[in-house]
Protein backbone atom coordinates (compact mmCIF):
# COMPACT_ATOMS: atom_id res chain seq x y z
CA UNK A 1 0.00 0.00 0.00
CA UNK A 2 3.05 2.20 -0.01
CA UNK A 3 2.43 5.38 -1.96
CA UNK A 4 -1.37 5.15 -2.01
CA UNK A 5 -3.22 8.38 -1.15
CA UNK A 6 -5.49 8.49 1.92
CA UNK A 7 -8.60 8.23 -0.26
CA UNK A 8 -7.46 4.75 -1.32
CA UNK A 9 -6.43 3.57 2.16
CA UNK A 10 -10.00 3.36 3.48
CA UNK A 11 -10.80 0.34 5.67
CA UNK A 12 -13.36 -0.90 8.17
CA UNK A 13 -13.77 -3.40 10.95
CA UNK A 14 -17.14 -5.16 11.09
CA UNK A 15 -18.61 -7.44 13.73
CA UNK A 16 -21.87 -9.36 13.76
CA UNK A 17 -23.32 -10.70 17.01
CA UNK A 18 -25.93 -13.45 16.64
CA UNK A 19 -28.43 -14.00 19.45
CA UNK A 20 -30.49 -17.18 19.36
CA UNK A 21 -33.58 -17.31 21.54
CA UNK A 22 -33.27 -20.15 24.08
CA UNK A 23 -35.63 -23.06 24.29
CA UNK A 24 -36.57 -23.41 20.63
CA UNK A 25 -36.06 -26.75 18.91
CA UNK A 26 -33.20 -26.78 16.40
CA UNK A 27 -35.58 -27.46 13.50
CA UNK A 28 -37.39 -24.18 14.20
CA UNK A 29 -34.30 -22.01 14.46
CA UNK A 30 -34.09 -19.61 11.58
CA UNK A 31 -34.57 -15.94 10.87
CA UNK A 32 -37.39 -15.72 13.44
CA UNK A 33 -35.37 -17.15 16.34
CA UNK A 34 -31.92 -15.70 15.56
CA UNK A 35 -31.32 -11.96 15.58
CA UNK A 36 -28.20 -10.32 14.14
CA UNK A 37 -26.63 -7.10 15.39
CA UNK A 38 -23.88 -5.37 13.43
CA UNK A 39 -21.19 -2.96 14.46
CA UNK A 40 -18.74 -1.17 12.26
CA UNK A 41 -15.91 1.30 12.60
CA UNK A 42 -14.33 3.01 9.61
CA UNK A 43 -10.82 4.31 9.27
CA UNK A 44 -7.71 4.27 7.15
CA UNK A 45 -4.71 2.00 6.85
CA UNK A 46 -1.89 3.93 8.54
CA UNK A 47 1.42 4.58 6.87
CA UNK A 48 3.20 2.79 9.73
CA UNK A 49 2.19 0.92 12.91
CA UNK A 50 1.59 3.05 16.01
CA UNK A 51 0.52 2.16 19.54
CA UNK A 52 0.97 -0.64 22.02
CA UNK A 53 -2.60 -1.16 23.32
CA UNK A 54 -4.02 -3.34 20.59
CA UNK A 55 -3.47 -6.52 18.66
CA UNK A 56 -3.83 -7.72 15.11
CA UNK A 57 -4.53 -4.79 12.81
CA UNK A 58 -5.06 -2.24 15.61
CA UNK A 59 -1.63 -0.57 15.20
CA UNK A 60 -2.31 0.19 11.52
CA UNK A 61 -6.03 1.01 11.76
CA UNK A 62 -6.06 4.81 11.86
CA UNK A 63 -9.12 6.78 12.99
CA UNK A 64 -8.95 10.25 11.42
CA UNK A 65 -11.63 11.68 13.75
CA UNK A 66 -9.45 10.73 16.76
CA UNK A 67 -6.07 11.28 15.06
CA UNK A 68 -4.92 7.93 16.50
CA UNK A 69 -4.72 4.27 15.62
CA UNK A 70 -6.89 1.79 17.50
CA UNK A 71 -3.74 0.61 19.32
CA UNK A 72 -3.21 4.13 20.69
CA UNK A 73 -6.64 4.36 22.32
CA UNK A 74 -7.21 3.51 25.98
CA UNK A 75 -9.25 0.30 26.35
CA UNK A 76 -12.34 2.04 27.79
CA UNK A 77 -12.61 4.29 24.70
CA UNK A 78 -11.83 1.50 22.25
CA UNK A 79 -14.52 -0.70 23.83
CA UNK A 80 -17.18 1.93 23.12
CA UNK A 81 -16.21 2.87 19.56
CA UNK A 82 -15.00 -0.50 18.28
CA UNK A 83 -16.97 -2.69 15.92
CA UNK A 84 -17.36 -5.27 18.70
CA UNK A 85 -18.52 -2.67 21.20
CA UNK A 86 -21.07 -1.24 18.79
CA UNK A 87 -22.48 -4.69 17.92
CA UNK A 88 -22.69 -5.61 21.62
CA UNK A 89 -24.48 -2.36 22.47
CA UNK A 90 -27.03 -3.05 19.73
CA UNK A 91 -27.59 -6.58 21.07
CA UNK A 92 -27.83 -5.44 24.70
CA UNK A 93 -31.58 -4.61 24.78
CA UNK A 94 -32.54 -8.04 23.44
CA UNK A 95 -30.14 -9.80 25.79
CA UNK A 96 -31.62 -7.92 28.76
CA UNK A 97 -35.13 -8.77 27.61
CA UNK A 98 -34.29 -12.47 27.27
CA UNK A 99 -32.55 -12.49 30.66
CA UNK A 100 -35.56 -10.94 32.41
CA UNK A 101 -37.98 -13.27 30.61
CA UNK A 102 -35.92 -16.24 31.79
CA UNK A 103 -35.89 -14.93 35.37
CA UNK A 104 -39.67 -14.40 35.32
CA UNK A 105 -40.20 -17.90 33.91
CA UNK A 106 -37.93 -19.41 36.58
CA UNK A 107 -39.73 -17.49 39.34
CA UNK A 108 -43.15 -18.79 38.26
CA UNK A 109 -41.99 -22.39 37.77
Amino acid sequence: MSGLPSARRWARFRCVVAVAEPGLPARRQGSESVRLFEGEVQGLIALEPRGELGFGYDPIFYLPQRARTMAELPPHIKDVISHRGRAAMRARPLLKELLYERRRADATA
